[in-house]
Formats: C-alpha cells, structure tokens, sequence
C-alpha cells in the first residue's frame, strides 16, 4: 500500500468509492476532501486506487476475522468479536461489499450460475455450520443462507448509520441482538 496512504485518508477514500462507485479520479478526491493531485500521487488511475483500497478492505477483514477467533466457543460471543471487529472499520467494509458485488455482477455476465468464493464468506459459512452442528444456530435454514442474513444485516446497519438513520454507537450490539433472535435454535 502506498505510504501517503493514511487510514483517515483510506476510509475516506473507501466511503467515496462506496458511496459513488463509477465517480472519476476528481470525483473521488473531492469526495474524500483532497485535490485531484494528493489523489495522483497516491494512485495516477481509478484502478490503483481500487486496487489500493481492496487491499486494506481485504487486510481489515481478515484481522476481524483473527480477532473474532470463530473457533473459539461460545458462538455468540465470537460472532459478537467479529461484528464489533468489522464495525470498527465500517467504511472498508462498505467499500469491500461494493467492491464484491460489482465483481460477481461482472462474473454472472460470463456464467450465471458459477458461484463467486470470498474467504470471508467462507469464514462464516464454516462458523454458522459448526454452530448448527453444535445446536446454536438453527438447521432448517442453511448456513449459506445465514451468512447472507447476517452478511446483509451487517450491511444494512453500516448503510443506515452512515446515512444518519441510526446512531453508529451501540450498532454492534443491534445487529448481534436482531441477527441472534432470528437465527437461534428454539430448542437452545
């Protein structure tokens, strides 16, 4: 990553991406609150800069990943380490989600039904699959569908507090609570 690439200036840069996918280069910087020329040196083309912001957006996922230890029981408590993990870099989130589904738009042109991989959904998958295996989460819903449910909530939550419909303190703790008493084991 390049090194005039601060974290203050990347989530802003990731925020302006998700919120305006297709802008230009000007765009953007203006967008983020820099010139045209700050924005240059750090990356000469849109792409560099996607590039760039793909890379903290997938490095950020993979350290909440790390910290939210999936394997370590209770599942309730790790899914909440992940959650409060992701929401902390809320911005690189946003921008990652976008940055995915543009690329499975893409992908579905050539072939409909290939499904596109993410380690990050991958990562959950095997976690809501441990946790029906171990009576946490219900299994008449699959756990594919529960990383969606979640994945989308998650979404929702960030969108919603970035747009001021909700208070980004305490957004953790909602989508934990909401996603929990939908998708917990009745029987638990």
């Amino acid at each position: 990553m390049s090194e005039g690439l601060d974290d203050k200036l990347a989530r802003a840069l990731a925020l302006s991406v998700s919120q305006q996918p297709r802008a230009n280069l000007q765009q953007l910087a203006r967008s983020a609150g820099i010139s045209k020329a700050t924005l240059y040196r750090i990356s000469p083309t849109r792409e560099g800069v996607i590039d760039l912001l793909m890379e903290r957006a997938t490095q950020h996922l993979q350290d909440a990943l790390a910290r939210a230890d999936l394997e370590t029981p209770p599942h309730a408590a790790a899914l909440q380490r992940l959650t409060e993990a992701v929401v902390q870099g809320r911005e690189y989130y946003l921008f990652w989600n976008h940055a995915e589904w543009i690329r499975v738009i893409d992908a579905r042109t050539e072939d409909a039904n290939v499904p596109i991989p993410s380690f990050y959904g991958e990562a959950l998958e095997t976690f809501f699959l441990n946790g029906q295996k171990a009576g946490v989460f219900r299994i008449d819903v699959p756990s594919v569908w529960l990383v969606r449910a979640y994945d989308y909530l998650l979404y929702a939550a960030m969108d919603a507090a970035q747009r001021g419909e909700i208070a980004p303190l305490g957004m953790a703790s909602m989508v934990q609570k909401l996603f929990l008493e939908g998708a917990a084991n009745p029987a638990a």
